[in-house]
């Protein structure tokens, strides 16, 4: 009997725990994130896989950006019946035009395309499926395309006949070379206080140096610190409070954090510790162990 009483008590406990698992899952940010619930239980899985609301924001991101293919991407966003409203590939090497665009076209009611990085992607490929969407009214309202390679001024002035609100992409031309590139704006307050068209420092970061984390311009005056994402540089406020590789002494910032290799201490006391990339790989090791897209 008791036995028994036993058994129902864990039952449902296990269904409650079920009910605030099934509460959290919409707010569960990547796909990366999704995949790892799919792993509690069978039930949980097939909730994941039948419930299309989960499946209307798409986000992939490292590790997982390297494996996705067309053809992996179409049964992802598939999942969402036509629905998808937010599409994020960042870093997706292998993605190209032609599965971006039977992406867009099943589903009509996207308002962000997010692909900074996805460098098979193509300018004329991009414009299409932004051509396609804007059809019968609906609006864009996000295009990033940061690390696209082909964009020119005649591209962007194409784009913003489409996206005419300000900010909505991603990327400008840069007043000093003429590129097409990101050009944030400067945290340094004695440049805020000058109008935009005035301020020296603005510009691309190839013209001018500038904090990959709080995007201040770095004159010849400031002190310059390597970051571990190779290229990148940090000012010296912002090293200082980042952490570091416990073998090079080098931080990540803050969007290539995901690239820490984390290592647990013995003391639960300890601060966390963890390696970048280059120091670790030179143990021969892979710090991102393999997931299955299939669910």
């Amino acid at each position: 009997m008791r036995t028994e009483e036993k058994e129902e008590g864990e039952e449902e406990q296990w269904r409650s725990v079920h009910e605030v698992l099934l509460i959290v899952l919409p707010y569960l940010h990547s796909l990366f994130e999704l995949l790892s619930m799919t792993r509690v239980s069978r039930s949980f899985r097939d909730a994941i896989r039948d419930e299309t609301a989960l499946w209307t924001n798409v986000v992939v991101e490292p590790p997982l950006s390297s494996r996705l293919t067309d053809e992996t991407l179409w049964d992802i966003t598939s999942k969402s019946a036509g629905k998808l409203k937010t599409l994020v590939l960042r870093q997706c090497l292998r993605v190209t035009d032609k599965g971006l665009r039977r992406v867009v076209d099943a589903n009509p009611l996207i308002r962000k395309i997010i692909v900074p990085g996805c460098t098979e992607l193509t300018p004329e490929g991009i414009m299409g499926c932004v051509e396609s969407l804007t059809k019968n009214n609906h609006n864009v309202e996000t295009l990033h395309i940061n690390g696209v390679h082909g964009f020119t001024k005649h591209h962007l002035s194409s784009l913003s006949n489409y996206l005419p609100q300000k900010g909505a992409i991603d990327v400008e031309v840069c007043p000093k070379c003429e590129e097409v590139m990101m050009i944030p704006d400067c945290s340094r307050r004695s440049c805020n206080h000058k109008q935009t068209s005035e301020r020296k420092c603005r510009g691309c970061r190839f013209c001018v140096p500038r904090c990959v984390e709080c995007s201040v311009c770095l004159g010849p005056d400031t002190e310059i610190q390597e970051a571990a994402c190779g290229g990148d540089v940090l000012c010296l406020e912002c090293w200082l409070v980042l952490p570091k590789c416990r073998f090079c002494n080098k931080p990540y910032c803050t969007s290539h954090s995901s690239l820490r290799h984390e290592i647990a201490g013995t003391d639960a006391a300890s601060r966390p510790m963890f390696e970048c990339q280059a120091c670790y790989y030179r143990a021969g090791t892979n710090p991102y162990d393999a997931f299955d897209y299939q669910i």
